[in-house]
């Protein structure tokens, strides 16, 4: 069966809807994630016992869940419970709150990269631990880490396509309505795939540019 283009075209302003709901979904996800993420780090290397125990054990439950479940546990078990939130909101929660644990791993391990050299050079000169954390290791930090946030932007990008799974009016659930609706499969999720490539590819061109602008800093 020939490629039926004039679908494709006709029905562009409902794969524009979806893709709008992706990208808001996709954009609060990674900032949620990473500021998120920053807190976890922290107390995954606290000096408190009991606070890197907990840290540690968070980050080992997000990780080793699906995120499709703890979107369930959310919409469904928040429901119960008499705090039910929107399917947007269930989805945005999951999202935020697994790939936070990913990128805590990631933050820790560009702090730890640091050359304890810089760290104790700015004690020597006066600084707080917070402000030789904030003005000496975290900028260097954040600029060896481009690469692998990017790939976790990507995840976050293309994990936004389960929250069809409750309801929400992603790009992937106005694929499956037009299926439905028209039987042409084929059309629907090709198009829902180049536009997944576009967004993925942006964050793909982004991270290299970055990475090439603060080469110097490696």
């Amino acid at each position: 069966m020939p490629l039926d283009l004039n679908f494709i075209v006709r029905n562009l302003p409902l794969f524009g809807r979806g893709l709008i709901v992706t990208v808001e979904l996709s954009l609060l996800a990674i900032g949620l994630a990473m500021a998120w993420g920053l807190v976890v780090a922290f107390g995954r290397m606290a000096r408190v016992r009991w606070l890197r125990t907990v840290a540690g054990a968070y980050i080992e439950l997000v990780r080793d869940t699906p995120v499709l479940v703890q979107m369930y546990f959310i919409y469904f078990g928040f429901s119960m419970a008499g705090f039910g939130m929107s399917g947007f909101l269930s989805g945005l929660l999951a999202l935020s709150l697994q790939n936070g644990g990913y990128i805590a791993e990631i933050y820790r391990a560009g702090i730890e990269s640091i050359s304890v050299k810089q760290v104790e050079g700015g004690k020597a000169l006066g600084m707080s631990r917070w402000d030789v954390m904030s003005i000496v290791v975290l900028p260097q930090a954040l600029v060896r880490v481009i690469s692998p946030l990017a790939n976790q932007f990507i995840v976050i990008i293309k994990d936004t396509s389960l929250v069809s799974a409750i309801a929400v009016a992603e790009l992937t659930q106005i694929g499956k309505l037009l299926t439905e609706r028209s039987a042409a499969s084929y059309e629907v999720f090709l198009t829902i795939a180049v536009l997944y490539l576009m967004m993925t590819g942006i964050v793909s061109g982004l991270s290299r540019l970055a990475e090439r602008q603060f080469a110097i800093y490696h």
